[in-house]
């Protein structure tokens, strides 16, 4: 009965806590499977499919390596805010299973709350399987979203939780289920300041969807491809990075985020076009890169006081950092090694 009443206390304590950034997305399981017997096809009847992976039909695929690691943007985004210091809390929707037994783990492992986190005992947790070649710099990804896409946020939920910031990354599951975490999200967090890195789901709502949430939105983070597709939606056709920063910004988001992978990363905030290049060395896995950098770009407004050219820094260098690992999470440097071996 006592450990039961400290239990409960703790759990109470815990819901009250002050969080300095909790986040919202998905949690997967990955196997990354690395096999030279892919073949490479180029395939000009479909513009949208130009190359495609080919087996030999009925083979068996060997592979030298395979990597077993932690992926989804939620779990990805809250890994990197807890390595670069910060007090961090999550909300996902797991399987009641051993990958969601994993996944808690793992999160506990590395100091973030897991109490807001939904053990879904009718759906198995998500699990990707990504299957890379040429020397890892290429990859295909077969995923099963599972538990993900039936994350249910309720306003009683949300109004507990006590952070300054929120980060939003992609939420995946039925247009009605998706618009409603995010109405409920937004009504939740009025005061509270929010990051969003929309998935390719939500991002084919459309320019009219975003609008009225953007003036919420304290940093709106695309990479160049997703933000010609968001403006072109608006009926603006233009690759130029500064017209889709600034048309982007006068939606109402007080900063704009845009990267464009090896090519840098730009941020614009009503006064000032920065821009950071990347830092051109060769990795063997992009995965994760976007969530690294978006995050850690966040995570240096809080370090560095706001100071975007040294948030764009960090983002660089943690970015840079998890491309040289396999997995999403494996690369992730603590701020105290940013800071030591970059002299920031």
């Amino acid at each position: 009965m006592l450990y039961a009443f400290y239990f409960y206390l703790l759990t109470i304590l815990f819901m009250f806590k002050k969080f300095d950034i909790v986040t919202i997305g998905g949690a997967t399981q990955d196997i990354i499977y690395y096999t030279k017997d892919a073949e490479i096809i180029n395939n000009k009847k479909n513009i949208l499919k130009q190359k495609l992976i080919a087996f030999e039909y009925g083979a068996k695929i060997i592979s030298d390596n395979v990597y077993l690691t932690f992926g989804g943007g939620g779990m990805n985004t809250a890994i990197n805010f807890s390595t670069l210091g910060l007090k961090t809390g999550t909300i996902l929707n797991l399987g009641l299973d051993w990958i969601g037994e994993l996944i808690i783990k793992e999160l506990k492992n590395k100091k973030i709350i897991t109490n807001y986190i939904n053990l879904d005992q009718n759906r198995y947790s998500g699990f990707s399987f990504i299957l890379s070649y040429k020397n890892y710099n290429d990859r295909t990804i077969f995923g099963h979203r599972g538990a993900n896409k039936f994350l249910k946020l309720s306003k009683n939920q949300l109004s507990k939780i006590k952070t300054k910031w929120i980060y939003i990354s992609s939420l995946s599951g039925a247009d009605a289920l998706v618009k409603k975490n995010l109405q409920n999200i937004f009504s939740s967090f009025r005061k509270i300041k929010i990051a969003w890195n929309p998935g390719h789901a939500q991002l084919n709502y459309g320019y009219k969807f975003f609008q009225k949430y953007l003036p919420q939105i304290e940093c709106f983070n695309l990479n160049k491809d997703e933000a010609i597709e968001l403006v072109l939606s608006a009926g603006i056709k233009t690759t130029n990075m500064e017209k889709l920063l600034k048309t982007i910004y006068s939606w109402g988001a007080k900063m704009v985020l845009i990267t464009n992978g090896h090519k840098g990363a730009y941020v614009y905030n009503g006064a000032k076009i920065y821009y950071k290049n990347a830092l051109g060395h060769k990795g063997i896995n992009i995965t994760g890169a976007g969530d690294a950098f978006g995050s850690s770009f966040i995570s240096g407004l809080m370090i560095y006081k706001k100071n975007i050219e040294k948030s764009l820094k960090l983002a660089t260098y943690q970015a840079g950092a998890v491309i040289k690992e396999m997995g999403a999470q494996k690369g992730l440097l603590s701020i105290n090694k940013i800071k030591t071996k970059y002299n920031l």
